[in-house]
């Protein structure tokens, strides 16, 4: 059982890198969500990350993590030549409830390091924040942590989060 656990959970990571994200810029997030709770969720989590992402106190976040390659998240966005936010705006949010992960986990959302594709479990990331509207801020705050390239386990993703907390409340 524990065998098949670590499977689901590698394949989580991996479908993810199989969609890419719209090329170009744009001035805030895409946001691919059906009508409805869920995507009022999804919303609202997004525009609360970026306003938290835009405060100095929240960026000191990018500082406390490095990349597979031992970078800072900061270095890695500032080669990238943008700031928090600009890089927020360049990520792609897609209510994949269906997926496998969304189905057998506990999971909220999902991406693979160096990512910008977030999958967002769309019934359960609802059900969850829509009365902790800072936690659902955290989540998306954690998933851009992973799509500039950030691992995990380690850290424990429950680290990530609570570490983003703290930053960013």
């Amino acid at each position: 059982m524990w065998r098949m656990q670590q499977t689901i959970a590698a394949a989580c990571g991996v479908v993810s890198c199989l969609a890419t994200a719209p090329s170009g810029s744009s001035a805030a997030p895409v946001i691919n969500a059906r009508a409805g709770t869920e995507r009022f969720a999804i919303e609202r989590a997004v525009a609360g990350a970026a306003r938290r992402l835009a405060t100095p106190d929240c960026q000191r976040v990018l500082s406390d993590f490095t990349d597979v390659s031992g970078r800072t998240l900061a270095d890695a966005l500032a080669d990238l030549g943008k700031t928090p936010i600009e890089f927020f705006n360049l990520l792609y949010f897609v209510d994949d409830r269906e997926t496998e992960c969304c189905l057998t986990r506990g999971t909220l959302a999902f991406t693979a390091p160096g990512n910008r594709v977030i999958r967002v479990c769309g019934r359960r990331f609802a059900a969850v924040t829509l009365d902790r509207s800072t936690y659902g801020d955290a989540i998306m705050i954690h998933e851009m942590l992973h799509a500039l390239g950030l691992g995990e386990n380690p850290p424990r993703s429950s680290d990530i989060t609570a570490r983003v907390l703290s930053r960013c409340s």
